[in-house]
């Protein structure tokens, strides 16, 4: 089985879907330099194969200008060394505002290739608010979904059909790459104009 962290499966999504622009810094001068060329506020983030779930250890920062970042980016490589964690760096990237939601796939034993659903963000797992279809689906299918889901009711100034885009992408990702067992993409944001995704994880066969 193989693990990708948020890095390698961003590189893999960014072939089908839209991703935050990031780097992946080894050093605070990188992270300046990027922070330079974009927009504050700007997110950090712990990249590691032993640390799937960043929010669990704090190891997601917001910052809103150069004095928080150095102090943040700091304080993330002293976490990573507590932890004893391997560092593949601290990935930087671009804050985007919208709804949080969750796209994901799994290859289920029973029904094979499905696609899920729902609201997203840090409260996925308290809130349970998902809908399930197995592939393949179609564009009625993947409306269905959002309409099943609670969610729904909170997207009325977001672009649905990016999201649906979306759906329909992962339907094809988990059709066409059989090693996937599991695809999560939690949060993808969406607002007026896009869809993209800001954090996504994959465990492959």
């Amino acid at each position: 089985m193989k693990i990708y962290n948020e890095f390698k499966a961003e590189q893999f999504l960014s072939k089908y879907l839209k991703i935050s622009n990031s780097k992946l810094t080894k050093n605070i001068n990188e992270a300046l330099e990027f922070a330079k060329k974009s927009k504050y506020p700007i997110v950090l983030k712990i990249i590691s194969d032993q640390l799937l779930h960043k929010s669990s250890i704090n190891g997601v920062r917001i910052v809103n200008n150069q004095e928080e970042l150095t102090i943040n980016y700091n304080d993330l490589i002293k976490l990573v060394k507590i932890k004893k964690l391997k560092l593949d760096g601290i990935l930087v990237k671009n804050y985007i505002n919208g709804k949080e939601i969750i796209i994901g796939g799994k290859k289920d034993n029973t029904f094979g290739a499905i696609v899920l659903f729902g609201g997203g963000g840090i409260f996925t797992e308290i809130l349970k608010d998902f809908s399930i279809r197995i592939c393949p689906l179609n564009e009625n299918d993947a409306k269905q979904m959002l309409e099943e889901t609670k969610v729904y009711q909170t997207l009325k100034n977001v672009n649905v059909k990016q999201i649906i885009n979306v759906i329909l992408k992962i339907n094809d990702i988990m059709l066409k790459h059989h090693e996937i067992i599991e695809l999560d993409i939690n949060p993808l944001i969406v607002n007026e104009k896009d869809a993209i995704v800001v954090d996504a994880r994959m465990i492959l066969e």
